[in-house]
């Protein structure tokens, strides 16, 4: 008999063993959420000396768009894109033969996060509802690196890469009016990077963002 894992196992569970218990309870219908998000990055980064991810490249902002469909009572399918970022800047010496510097570094990082995501959503009374989610899918980032001295810009350089990437997470809803939710979120991105022109495999960067939005239509129940 085929073995399964101990995550397809519990997916398997919340898909089937849950809703089953609940099966007189509606399912959601389509929905669509627009968030603001601010992010703080986490990890190391093995190129640059092992230096922190969030030393680097500091916190910022950024939004996220989720379309979901119930698909039973208690659980939903969605697609989340996810666009965050942050600058950081720092000097920078280069030392071989002679020493070369110093310069300061301007650095600029942006990521696109694109998931696929299955929640548990729990009523709270009439007006609110938890929910736990996970995802899978794709991290897609930019970096952009600026060398300038006391007499300009000397040089720059753009990495690009995707890798897959993972989350989890836990909101809030509370019916606001107009037939809408306002949402508030805690999740957790990371990332299992390959060598290329940002990350290294020995690397280990991971993103935690908090989130507000809006869900519209309603689902509490």
């Amino acid at each position: 008999m085929r073995r399964f894992s101990r995550p397809v196992l519990i997916l398997s569970l919340l898909l089937f063993a849950l809703p089953a218990a609940a099966g007189s309870m509606r399912t959601a219908g389509l929905q669509v959420q627009a968030d603001g998000l601010f992010q703080s990055p986490s990890g190391t980064l093995s190129a640059a000396n092992a230096a922190s991810l969030s030393d680097r490249f500091g916190s910022g902002g950024g939004f996220a768009l989720t379309a979901s469909l119930g698909v039973r009572p208690h659980l939903a399918l969605g697609a989340r894109v996810s666009y965050f970022g942050g600058d950081g800047e720092g000097p920078l010496t280069f030392s071989d033969i002679a020493t070369v510097g110093p310069f300061s570094e301007a650095r600029r990082f942006r990521g696109t996060a694109v998931h696929g995501v299955l929640q548990y959503r729990q009523a709270i009374g009439g007006k609110l509802e938890w929910s736990l989610e996970a995802g899978a899918g794709l991290l897609s980032v930019r970096e952009r690196l600026v060398l300038t001295s006391a007499t300009g810009e000397k040089a720059s350089a753009v990495g690009v890469q995707q890798d897959p990437s993972f989350m989890g997470g836990l909101s809030l809803a509370w019916l606001a009016g107009w037939n809408s939710d306002l949402v508030m979120s805690g999740r957790w991105i990371g990332t299992s990077p390959g060598d290329g022109a940002v990350w290294s495999s020995s690397d280990s960067p991971s993103f935690t963002t908090w989130s507000l939005g809006v869900r519209y239509p309603h689902d509490t129940h």
